[in-house]
């Protein structure tokens, strides 16, 4: 029950950034052109590519060695606080000479504005893991959402101020420096800059490796953005990165959701109780994430015409229409590896193994995007994600098994792909139902028919534990 309780927190915690993350691309999209819209999700991409590459494996490597630590972490948080302040100092010096030599000008100012959002987001990303190991619950809530609403209020601000590209990316600057600088000096001010040789030797060990697997990832979800881009404009890689960000900003999130709680829970047992111990967090975490993330994916596809003309501006609709479907399955495809199957290699410390996974997968992803993007257009993207991960995911699971063996429960994952089928179906007479209240409809149909055909199927055990609670509360009451 713990799981649920963590993860009902994660749902409050993330689902108050995720709905202003669907308002952003809603305004952003009305706001902005194509041209505009591709500029801001290129130099959002570049970003992304940055701090995986640099900052990542801090932020992993703290929270995979904390748990072990905690009593005496000072060593552990002087070594990252140092490390993450060198690579402060060499991006700075990257992103100066690649502004230099950049031809175009209006790119070399975005770029500028680009270190300064690279070194807030790696800030912030650093002590929202903190929280999160800590299990601060509370304070990763506060950390999110007044980012991501001081971000928007900003970054509309600015773009009805006439700044085009530069607005959102300034809102987010705005909105990560404001809630990554609350309460820092209080909990790295006791932290001295000196890096333990040996503790950084088993960072670097099982960071690295998780870099350029993370790095790789990147190349699968993000580079079909800047191949679009070269091939097809910044106009078509904007309408591209809306479909996708949408995709990404509900399904991904249920999924990354579960993570947020059952990772942390996954670690603590096998450190503190052993193998059995985490083998049964580890069937209770597989069970909840895709308990939630399949039938979001279902009602995504068949909702997603409706959804679509909602949130997106009139010029991003019609491929985004086309594009969904195809995404969707990629990413749920991309959340059930990451968040599941390559646990095995992180929980075994690992992690180098994860690059012969996501490299293959990357490897396929740009020789189908600069083979298929000319041929179907934006199709073409979609379809090297999909088969992309998809492989990924193979390998992951196959792999995996070397060395730390994960259970699938396959009689739930029977069940939850059954009782996604059938909320599917009766979602289909809703469909004639348009606007904000046909989803609202929508949803509610779904939600409680999932709701009810889970409970009957006893998914995960959870009605027989739900009516053992009942049995107990009414026998201590009586």
């Amino acid at each position: 029950m713990l799981l649920i309780k963590h993860s009902s927190i994660y749902i409050l915690a993330r689902g108050i950034p995720g709905l202003i993350n669907f308002m952003a691309i809603a305004l952003y999209t009305r706001l902005l052109s194509p041209e505009e819209y591709g500029q801001y999700v290129l130099i959002l991409g570049g970003v992304g590519l940055f701090n995986v590459v640099f900052f990542h494996w801090l932020r992993l490597s703290l929270l995979r060695f904390f748990p072990a630590a905690h009593e005496d972490s000072k060593p552990l948080l002087s070594t990252i606080f140092a490390s993450f302040l060198s690579i402060v100092c060499l991006t700075g010096v990257l992103g100066l000479l690649v502004a230099l030599f950049w031809p175009s000008s209006v790119w070399r100012s975005l770029i500028l504005v680009a270190v300064l959002l690279l070194w807030a987001q790696a800030w912030f990303d650093l002590n929202l893991e903190f929280a999160r190991i800590r299990f601060q619950l509370v304070r990763y809530g506060l950390m999110t959402g007044g980012s991501a609403i001081s971000a928007l209020a900003f970054g509309t601000a600015a773009v009805l101020w006439g700044l085009g590209a530069y607005g959102p990316i300034l809102g987010l600057l705005v909105g990560l420096l404001s809630a990554g600088l609350w309460r820092a000096g209080t909990d790295w001010k006791e932290v001295p800059i000196r890096i333990s040789k040996p503790l950084m030797g088993a960072l670097l060990r099982y960071g690295f490796p998780l870099t350029a697997t993370f790095a790789l990832t990147f190349v699968v979800s993000a580079s079909d953005r800047f191949i679009i881009a070269r091939f097809l404009g910044e106009g078509p890689a904007g309408i591209y990165a809306a479909s996708y960000d949408l995709i990404q900003q509900s399904l991904a999130y249920f999924m990354m959701v579960v993570n947020l709680a059952a990772y942390p829970l996954a670690v603590q047992a096998l450190e503190r109780q052993g193998f059995e111990a985490a083998q049964e967090q580890l069937r209770r975490n597989g069970i909840l994430l895709m308990g939630v993330s399949f039938p979001a994916a279902v009602g995504l596809i068949i909702l997603g015409p409706n959804i679509i003309s909602i949130l997106l501006g009139s010029g991003f609709r019609d491929q985004a229409t086309f594009l969904l479907p195809w995404i969707t399955i990629a990413i749920l495809l991309a959340g059930i590896r990451a968040y599941y199957f390559d646990l095995a290699f992180q929980l075994s410390r690992y992690t180098s193994g994860q690059i012969w996974v996501v490299g293959a997968a990357a490897l396929l992803n740009l020789i189908l995007n600069l083979w298929w993007i000319p041929i179907f257009g934006l199709l073409g993207a979609a379809y090297a994600t999909l088969f992309a991960y998809l492989l990924a995911l193979l390998l992951s699971s196959a792999l995996g098994r070397r060395v730390f063996v994960l259970p699938i429960p396959y009689q739930d994952i029977g069940k939850i792909i059954l009782a996604s089928l059938i909320t599917g179906l009766v979602l289909l007479p809703t469909l004639r139902y348009r606007g904000v209240e046909g989803l609202v409809i929508q949803v509610l149909v779904g939600s409680a028919t999932y709701i009810v055909l889970t409970t009957l199927l006893n998914v995960g055990g959870y009605r027989s534990r739900l009516l053992c609670m009942f049995r107990f509360w009414r026998s201590k009451n009586d």
